[in-house]
Parts: structure tokens; sequence; C-alpha cells
């Protein structure tokens, strides 16, 4: 489901009799607006998700899903490719923490959000069974929460064969004939983990188109140095991976922004996953890869948001 999004809009556009007036009338920078105006245009998404699969969620780069549901003790494995979500199995009988998200260490809680695989590795100990995945809580959100702990697995059973203990200590614990096909299965690196209390909240393509077009009106209030519309992006309680408050994150901003620098803002193989949470919040992580110029400063990377869906628009948690 990789999409490169610039080359997508030129694709539809770019040899309309309307697009290819105004560039023989306007030039190169008036297309580019006209690009730029359609990125934040909620219809355009609309339009352009229409065979796209977006139940739980939107994904340029990412190929699996494993969706842990707590209550029922279940993770489903789906693919993502060619516009579609397919359910490839379900692994019953999967063992989790207590009830409830995770707040702290020793709360024996396996932790509601969206999380990466950082590792695949043999743990040393055989009670944890033939290999092991690293997720990795806590997150950025997790840990402006407040939120710690750590060693949040996916992992197998004893190798010994004695009995699994019936609840675990926040991780999420198979038979080894079943973690070993999912690690055949998978690639961890193109994969994310959803684990949610009960349901997974499913998406609309309403919500996804929203939350595109928002995403490129914040980076184009980013680029064009417009401080009041970009700040009113972030929530009142924002926090930065930093733990900086709004009113600190919004001084520096200031100082940034009256320096009028021009900027280079690409945003590519953008991922947004719901956020399941025990407030019942419509909440989704944005991730993208960043490629950032301007006359003092380059970054190229990865970037999160953390965000809410608000009165048509949406609010930034945290950021990282």
């Amino acid at each position: 489901m990789k999409r490169v999004v610039l080359l997508v809009v030129l694709s539809t556009f770019l040899f309309s009799n309307s697009v290819v007036e105004l560039y023989r009338k306007s030039g190169i920078k008036a297309v580019e607006s006209y690009i730029q105006e359609k990125l934040q245009d909620k219809n355009y998404w609309k339009e352009y998700l229409k065979d796209v699969d977006v139940t739980f969620g939107y994904y340029e780069n990412i190929k699996f899903l494993l969706i842990a549901n707590k209550e029922k003790k279940e993770l489903g494995i789906y693919k993502a490719e060619n516009n579609l979500v397919e359910l490839i199995t379900t692994y019953k009988n999967v063992i989790v923490g207590a009830n409830g998200d995770k707040q702290k260490e020793g709360d024996l809680k396996t932790p509601l959000g969206v999380y990466e695989i950082t590792q695949k590795f043999t743990p040393p100990d055989p009670f944890y069974g033939p290999l092991a995945f690293v997720l990795s809580y806590p997150n950025t959100y997790d840990k402006v929460q407040g939120k710690n702990g750590y060693g949040i697995w996916i992992h197998g059973s004893p190798l010994d064969g004695s009995p699994r203990d019936p609840m675990s200590k926040g991780c999420i614990v198979l038979d080894n004939d079943t973690i070993e096909l999912l690690d055949k299965t998978i690639n961890p690196k193109k994969s994310i983990v959803i684990v949610s209390e009960t349901k997974t909240p499913e998406v609309s393509k309403d919500e996804i188109s929203l939350i595109l077009s928002e995403l490129f009106k914040w980076k184009s209030f980013w680029k064009e140095n417009r401080l009041n519309e970009y700040l009113n992006f972030y929530a009142p309680d924002f926090k930065r991976f930093d733990k900086m408050g709004k009113k600190q994150f919004a001084r520096m901003k200031k100082m940034i922004f009256s320096k009028k620098q021009s900027k280079s803002i690409v945003f590519k193989d953008i991922n947004i996953s719901p956020y399941p949470n025990e407030e019942g919040k419509k909440l989704f992580k944005i991730a993208f890869y960043e490629i950032y110029k301007s006359k003092t400063y380059k970054f190229r990377g990865n970037k999160e948001l953390f965000i809410e869906l608000k009165n048509d628009t949406f609010s930034i948690l945290s950021e990282k």
C-alpha cells in the first residue's frame, strides 16, 4: 500500500486541461500551490481513498498488523497489501496481563496502544520460549503520561513444557508452535502491534480523509511560519516527547518562526493507526518520514504525532 502522495496527485491532475493551462500561464509554482491546496482538501482524500480499506487505519509502508484483543485473548494477524487488509489467521488462547491499561512497572498489565516491533531475539531464559519480539513500550505518548515499565514482549512458552501461567506479567504469550509460525509469517520491520482491551476501534474513510487533510494544513502553516494557525493544532495539555508543555513549546516556535526562514518540508510513508484507550476517545497515532530543510537546520528521520479527533480537526497531544 505504499504511495508517494505528490506523485499520485500529479498523475491525477497534471494532464488535465486546467492544470496544463495553469502551468502555461503561471508557471510551476502555481501548479505546486494548486497541489498543496488539493492535499488540504478533505474531499480530495475521500476520492483518493474510495478503493482503500481503512478499517484498521491507513498504511503506506506497513505490511502486517498484529491486533491483540485482551478480553477475547486473541491475536489477529493481518496483511496490508494492494489497498486491502486481509486477515491471515487468528491465534486463540493467547495469554495476556491483567485488565486495564499499563501504568507502572509491576502492575502486570499489558499496555493498550500502538507499538512497533523493535527487536527479535532468543530469550536467555527458556521460560520465555524459543524466541521473542520486543514491543516499543513505553512509546512517546506513554512516557508523557508518566507511564513506566519495560520488557513488553510477544514471546513463547516454557521450553520444558511446564504449564503456562494463566496470566502474563504484561507480555503477550503464545505457544511455541504459534510463535515460530508467526516468525515465518511477518516481517517485524514492516509490522505494528495494536493492543485493545476489547474491540479494536474501527476507522472510517471520513476520519482518515479528515486526518490527512488536516495533516497537510498543519504542514502548510508550519512551512509558511503562520504561528497562530500552527499552534491551534496543539492541545492545551500538549506535551512533547521531552515533556515540554505547550507554553514553552509556543515560546520556542515563536522565536523560530520570527526568523521568517523559508523551509522545505516533505512527508513520506504516512501511517495512521487507531489508538485504543480506556477513555474511549478518538485517538490516533500518525507516523511518517520527514525531510526538513531550512537555512539553519536540516532533518531526515521518523516523526510521530499522537492526536485526538475533535470538532472536525485534530488536536496534537504529543509529538516526537
